[in-house]
Formats: C-alpha cells, sequence, structure tokens
C-alpha cells in the first residue's frame, strides 16, 4: 500500500500522523503530492505574480520559492530572475536567466528578459549575442514571429551579435532577407568598410523565390547595383581588409542570381574579381608547381557531395573511369559525410581524405599532394569549393555542370559541359573555356530504382487525377511560367501538379500565395490542382517519382539527374529548351535517347504535349519509346576519353620545359 493508499481523514491529518511518527521522509512526500494535486503551486504562482503587478517583489519572490520547492519550470525561474531583477539583484537575475536558457533553450521569454538585464548593465555586445542565439533558434524552428520580434530587440539594442555573419547568410538564405539586412545594417554602422559585411549585402538582395517578374527585375537591378558597391570598396581597401573577408567567400554567393533565368556572364565575372582578390590577400604566396617527373598524371576531385547525391549520381563515372595507367586518382571530399555511395568512390581513389576540415586546411592538404588537376564537379553550392577554387592551387583547374553556371573565377581554366547541352552561342557565357564533351558529358550509371512507391494520399494527391509531377527546388519555377499550369488545368480539369517545398520556409509560403493567386484569378481551384509535399530522403526519390503520371520538366532551369531518374521510372518528359545551357539538360538526354522529336518547340506545344500525354495510351507509347532508348544513356565512355585527351594536353601545356643546360654543364655531364 503507498502513501496515497493509506485512508485517512484528510491528507493534512495523514501527514501529521506521520510526523508524530518520526516518519519526515514520508510526510514530506505526502504534502508535495497533494500540494501538486491541488494545483496549489499554480495558485502560488498566480498569486506571486499579482505581488509583482503590485510592485511587492519581495513578497513575489518569497510565494515563488515555495512554489520551486513543489513544481520548477523554466516559466517559474523566468519569474524569479524578473523579481530578482526588481530588487536590484541583477546579477542573480542574469545567472537565473542564463540557467534557464541552458535547461530550456526554447523557453523564448528569458531571452529578452536575459538580454535587456545585460543592456541595463552597459553590455550591449552580450545583450546582442544572447538575441543572435534566439535568432539562429527561431529559424531553425520556423518560427518567424519570433524571429521578428528577435530581430527588432536587436536593432533596439543597436549592437550586432558576434555571430552576425553567419546569421546573415542563414537569414538570407533562409527566405529573411529583410531580418538579415538589419543585422548587416547594425555591422557596418560599427564597421562601414567591413568588406564581408558589402558582400553578404549584396547576395542578400537576392530572394529565393519571387511573387511576380517585376520583383525579378527589381532585385537583380538591386544585386548589380550592391555588387558595385563592394566593387568600389574592394577597389580602395588594403590588403589587411581584403583577407579579413576571405572567410565569407563561399558562405556569401550568388547562388540564386541564377535562377532568374538570365545571361549572368558578366555580374560572375565581377563577383569573381571580388573574391579572387578576397582570397590572394588572405593567401599571397603561390603553391609550388607539381614535380614533372610523376608518371601518371594526378587529378583531384574535390566536392562535398560524394555521399548519394545528384552531383555525385552524375560525375562519380569521372572518378571511376579514368585511364589509371596514365592518370593517379584523387578524391577530396570537402565534408565528413559517409555512406555506402562515398565509400564506394573512396573505393576507387588511390589517395581519398575527408573530413570537416576549413579552407586553410584543406589548401595544405591539396600542397602536400600537389596535383596536375583538380576538377571541381560543382563550383557555387558549397561554401568551401568557392573558396578552394577562388585559388590557384593546381596548374590546371576545371569545373564541371554540377552548378551549370560560370563560376566567374579566372582560376578556373575550362568549364566541362556537354555537347549537346550546349547552344551554339555557349562559349558566350563562361568566363572559363568551355569544353564541349561527347553526349551528355557524363559515364552514367543506371542506379537502382526499387520496387517501392508511394501511395498518393500520403503526398496530398487524388488517387483520380492526372499527376504532373514538378519535383524541381521551387525557386526555379519562376512566376513567368505560372500560365503553364493554369493553361494545363483548363484543359484537364482532373489535373493535378506535384511540387517539393519545405513547409516551414518562407520561399515556399510566397510559391504557394503566387500560385494561389494565379490560379484564384483564373477561376481554378488551387486546393484542387496543386500538392505541395516535403522534401523526401535521396533514397526515397524514385518511390516518389513513382506516384506520379507524367514529368513535367522546369522551363528554363531543366532537370539533369531529376530527368535521368523520372526516365528510370517510366515517366513520360515534357521539357522545353532554353537559351541557356541550365534549360537544356532534359532535352540533350531525350536527343541522345533518340527522342528529339518529343521535345517541345514553345510554350504552347510544351503546354499541348502535357495535355496530350494526359491520354493513357499516349503515354504508354511514350514510356515505350524511352524504354527503348534509354540503354543509351549508360556506359558511354566517349565523354571519359575526351576528357582524358583534354586533361593530357592541357597539363602539358601547363608544365614549364625541360631546362636546357648550356655547353659546360653538358661537357661536365658527358664526361
Amino acid at each position: 500500500m503507498t502513501l496515497a493508499d493509506r485512508p485517512a481523514d484528510s491528507w493534512i491529518e495523514q501527514t501529521l500522523q506521520l510526523i508524530g511518527q518520526g516518519a519526515l521522509g514520508d510526510a514530506g512526500s505526502l504534502a508535495l503530492s497533494r500540494l501538486a494535486q491541488a494545483r496549489t503551486a499554480d495558485g502560488l504562482h498566480a498569486l506571486a505574480l499579482v505581488r509583482l503587478e503590485q510592485g511587492d517583489p519581495r513578497a513575489a519572490l518569497t510565494l515563488l520559492r515555495t512554489v520551486e520547492l513543489i513544481a520548477p519550470s523554466p516559466r517559474l525561474h523566468h519569474n524569479m530572475a524578473i523579481a530578482l531583477g526588481r530588487l536590484g539583484q541583477t546579477m542573480d537575475a542574469i545567472t537565473l536567466e542564463q540557467r534557464v536558457i541552458e535547461a530550456a533553450p526554447d523557453y523564448v521569454p528569458s531571452y529578452k528578459a536575459l538580454a535587456g538585464l545585460l543592456q541595463r548593465e552597459g553590455d550591449l555586445a552580450a545583450a546582442a549575442d544572447v538575441m543572435g542565439v534566439l535568432c539562429g533558434r527561431a529559424v531553425e524552428a520556423h518560427a518567424p514571429a519570433v524571429l521578428r520580434d528577435a530581430v527588432a530587440t536587436l536593432r533596439e539594442i543597436g549592437h550586432p551579435p558576434r555571430t552576425w555573419s553567419r546569421l546573415a547568410n542563414m537569414l538570407r538564405i533562409g527566405g529573411h532577407e529583410d531580418e538579415a539586412n538589419v543585422l548587416l545594417d547594425l555591422r557596418l554602422a560599427q564597421h562601414p568598410r567591413d568588406l564581408g559585411a558589402l558582400l553578404i549585402r549584396a547576395m542578400a538582395t537576392l530572394r529565393v523565390v519571387h511573387m511576380s517578374e517585376a520583383e525579378v527585375r527589381d532585385r537583380r537591378a538591386r544585386y548589380a547595383d550592391a555588387l558595385s558597391t563592394l566593387e568600389a570598396a574592394v577597389a580602395e581597401a588594403s590588403a589587411e581588409e581584403l583577407a579579413s573577408a576571405a572567410g565569407e567567400v563561399g558562405m556569401a554567393k550568388p547562388f540564386f542570381l541564377s535562377y532568374q533565368g538570365e545571361d549572368d556572364t558578366d555580374l560572375q565575372r565581377r563577383y569573381g574579381r571580388v573574391v579572387s582578390a578576397m582570397m590572394a590577400a588572405r593567401f599571397p604566396d603561390p603553391l609550388p608547381p607539381p614535380p614533372t617527373d610523376r608518371p601518371r598524371i594526378r587529378v583531384g576531385f574535390v566536392t562535398a557531395y560524394m555521399t548519394l547525391h545528384s552531383v555525385s549520381k552524375l560525375f562519380r563515372g569521372w572518378i571511376r573511369d579514368l585511364d589509371r595507367s596514365k592518370f593517379e586518382v584523387f578524391g577530396y571530399q570537402l565534408s565528413p559525410d559517409a555512406d555506402p555511395t562515398r565509400d564506394e568512390i573512396a573505393g576507387w581513389c588511390e589517395r581519398f581524405v575527408s573530413g570537416d576540415h576549413d579552407g586553410e586546411t584543406w589548401r595544405r592538404i591539396l600542397a602536400e599532394d600537389a596535383p596536375d588537376v583538380l576538377i571541381y564537379p560543382e563550383i557555387g553550392m558549397h561554401p568551401l569549393a568557392v573558396q578552394l577554387a577562388a585559388q590557384r592551387l593546381a596548374p590546371v583547374q576545371a569545373m564541371a555542370w554540377g552548378h551549370p553556371v560560370t563560376s566567374g573565377l579566372e582560376t578556373v581554366d575550362y568549364f566541362l559541359s556537354s555537347a549537346l547541352m550546349e547552344p551554339e552561342t555557349g562559349d558566350q557565357h563562361y568566363v572559363e573555356r568551355l569544353v564541349r564533351l561527347p553526349g551528355l558529358s557524363i559515364a552514367y550509371a543506371p542506379l537502382p530504382v526499387g520496387d517501392a512507391t508511394m501511395a498518393r494520399d500520403r503526398l496530398g494527391l487524388r488517387e483520380d487525377a492526372v499527376v504532373y509531377v514538378c519535383c524541381q527546388s521551387l525557386f526555379k519555377y519562376l512566376p513567368r511560367h505560372d500560365e503553364v499550369f493554369l493553361a494545363i488545368a483548363v484543359a484537364r480539369p482532373d489535373a493535378q501538379f506535384l511540387f517539393i517545398g519545405d513547409g516551414g520556409h518562407p520561399a515556399t509560403a510566397v510559391f504557394r500565395t503566387r500560385l494561389e493567386r494565379a490560379f484564384g484569378k483564373a477561376g481554378l481551384d488551387f486546393a484542387r490542382h496543386v500538392a505541395i509535399t516535403p522534401p523526401v530522403a535521396p533514397d526515397a526519390f524514385p518511390a516518389l517519382l513513382k506516384a506520379g503520371d507524367i514529368y513535367l520538366d522546369s522551363i528554363g532551369w531543366s532537370g539533369g539527374n531529376t530527368t535521368l531518374e523520372a526516365v528510370a521510372c517510366d515517366l513520360p518528359v515534357v521539357t522545353l529548351p532554353t537559351v541557356l545551357m541550365r534549360g537544356r539538360h532534359s532535352a540533350a538526354i531525350l536527343t541522345q535517347m533518340g527522342l528529339g522529336d518529343t521535345i517541345a518547340t514553345g510554350i504552347v506545344d510544351y503546354i499541348t504535349r502535357a495535355v496530350r500525354l494526359a491520354d493513357p495510351e499516349r503515354r504508354a507509347a511514350l514510356v515505350e519509346r524511352q524504354r527503348a532508348g534509354r540503354p543509351k544513356l549508360y556506359g558511354d565512355m566517349r565523354p571519359v576519353q575526351a576528357l582524358e585527351r583534354l586533361l593530357v594536353r592541357a597539363v602539358a601545356e601547363r608544365r614549364p620545359p625541360p631546362p636546357v643546360a648550356d655547353a659546360d654543364e653538358e661537357l661536365w655531364a658527358t664526361g
């Protein structure tokens, strides 16, 4: 029988009996349990708050300390800190609020209270740091109201947190450009010549998803203006000022610029000069050239994406298939991530290095290995890839189309592209020298699709719908192409478009609002025609694709790996090539398969083909043609062989000629 089971006229009488018997522990336990059951703690807590409001913090604190014995909580300790603060015991209040945040990091009121206490003590930097922590947690928790309030408090404090640069980048990437600019304003008010802040400020002009075409034009113009301001500051900066900004290179990059659907070559060239100047100031000493007496050319592949990722899927064949009688293959994974894909790629390399290293450590690793060639499968996504590529770390440096936009860096010699993807005018779109490798440029191997499928209801889809899979990142869908979805929905009332978007990301909200307005204006039911599902793991992506009927390629930034997977999953593809290489991936894939006649020639033709494929017989016929052509995508060794020839020639051109001995040396050497 437990204490609670003992019969007594009242729990108070029972407690007294236990005390009389000397069972003080049992008596205390009973009293506390009964107080909690009777919600006495809540009553005392409420009474304490009344005393606080009545201006009697001492009485309030006495009550709160009583409650602490019964039912301690973050809220209770926060209110105790308020009482301590009003009693003038500021340091005790600060200590208590710090303990609350440490024990309950999601308890928001303590952050603002602690910042206020620190501000009262004149420690603005510490107060700002507290709110900086709250900003980061608010972004991670998708709590926009908390974030706005925290940023407003920072503005009132008038001081940036020490983590201002990391936070500003986190905010702008997270779709909170206005909040990022508040942090940058605070930093630049103290340090107007901070080139790192000016670099981030330029990137913060770019939005993730745009509400209208007018906004696209406005953001592009604002970016160009901010870049001009940065260029002027760089031209006047000292070597020390340039070097201090090098840490922001790669963290602050114009990733979202390239999704505006325009030729970015000039803007990228200007950006490239700026970041190259920063990296050159940070690392002014050139690396020694690699030895010339090695029997094989040493080629290093540098990327953070050796694990299962679109980059590894596309370019792993280069690593696997380079002729080992001519080339040593080294792999440099700019992250510590590991999975079976990473392990397989590592097994193909004669040396493989991975880890959570900073840029300086990677530079040292590369200097020790002294590769003849560095190939970056992408430059523009991972920060370290940008930092390293902006330096001359090998005699020959090249990038591939993992991020299919010119790097703007004069330290990158070649852009390794696809002959089928590049337009005739493609050379104009790169700072690097364009190399058109045969076919798709890749030695692609089919990845396992598996038998798994996703139930449509899990994805928010109707069982009777004709599902058009639109599974690219939402920033690939420009407002100028919203008409496509409307026209298909008008022609096919049973159409449903499946997009992928993080429900907590502001960009998803912008995209949803934009399409809701467009569908509403056209008299269409957005909820009936559009489903936005959360992202899935890479190995689950084929199952998602198979829930659809038709793969509707994004216009302007075409699917590459996604299209290859859609074909493998027997989804018929609708695509429209544009004037830039990044908008021509799917067209190249279909061409390689012998399906060039299925490529749309304009917007109207694109819509017409999408509508016609709603017919099951037309879909089945196209799928059969895709199946017949699919083997042509795999095992193409022509790109690797062309890459080998390029590397041999490029290394030979970069190597210094052998020294010519003078007459005396020659006589001495021959005896």
